[in-house]
């Protein structure tokens, strides 16, 4: 992701009117789909695509609320 990127312009701009909880998920979101983007580089190569990205972003969220749910019935 380049340095001086849309979403970082924006969380910049528009600071603390957007809610703390929505400022933390976008960037859960953006950041996670940045390494999902590199785990799908890494294994696929130039193959690699944002779809591939998608699917593998989706796994893991699923993953991580499974293991949380597993968590609460502990």
């Amino acid at each position: 992701m380049k340095v001086d990127n849309p979403l970082d312009q924006k969380l910049e701009i528009w600071g603390n009117r957007i809610p703390h909880a929505v400022r933390k998920e976008i960037t859960f979101v953006t950041d996670t789909m940045v390494l999902c983007l590199a785990s799908a580089q890494s294994l696929f190569g130039d193959k690699a695509t944002p779809e591939i990205a998608i699917a593998i972003y989706d796994r893991l969220v699923t993953r991580m609320a499974s293991e949380r749910g597993c968590e609460q019935d502990e």
